[in-house]
């Protein structure tokens, strides 16, 4: 899959680059690239939304402990008096605790799909950001391309191809550069 993507990102990359050299041959096309992930992690929506899931996984969890110690109480008070109930009760309380226990492993395996689609959503909108402070500083510089080098989609540029835009991007996002 991942390879799949590369080979495509490369392709895609090779067509643009083809068809703007024979579109507009008097065109120097100048490249850029960054890393998307050494720039995200630095900016101050990635620590926002970082701090919102940790807080979201926080009250998922305190109520999935709530909904077990529910259960555990009520399994023991089962236990306990099992001997002495009759046995309509007693079926209806095994009824009850199997239910509950069912519940409590749907409730974690919705809170799982939560969480994900929580991360993805908070995340895009951090990657939106990064995109448009990109997208300017690419422009401001006339770059005609930029090239994102995370996830092995771009595993080697020559010296002198392409410019490392980096810290303009940081700046672009009031972030300091690295040192």
């Amino acid at each position: 899959m991942i390879a799949s993507k590369t080979l495509r990102s490369i392709v895609c990359i090779f067509s643009i680059l083809a068809f703007g050299m024979a579109a507009q041959a008097q065109t120097t096309i100048r490249l850029a690239s960054l890393s998307h992930n050494a720039v995200m992690q630095r900016m101050n929506q990635y620590h926002e939304a970082q701090k919102n899931l940790k807080a979201l996984r926080a009250q998922y969890e305190a109520e999935a402990k709530r909904s077990e110690e529910d259960f555990q109480r009520k399994f023991v008070e089962f236990m306990d008096g099992q001997k002495d109930f009759p046995e309509t009760i007693l079926l209806k309380r095994q009824n009850e605790l199997q239910n509950m226990l069912e519940s409590n492993a749907k409730f974690r395996l919705k809170v799982q799909d939560l969480l994900a689609k929580a991360e993805k959503d908070l995340m895009n909108d951090v990657r939106a950001v990064l995109i448009e402070a990109v997208q300017a500083v690419a422009a401001e510089e006339g770059y005609t391309l930029v090239l994102n080098t995370d996830g092995d989609a771009v595993s080697y540029i020559a010296d002198g191809i392409a410019t490392d835009i980096t810290d303009k991007v940081m700046r672009k996002l009031d972030i300091s550069p690295v040192d």
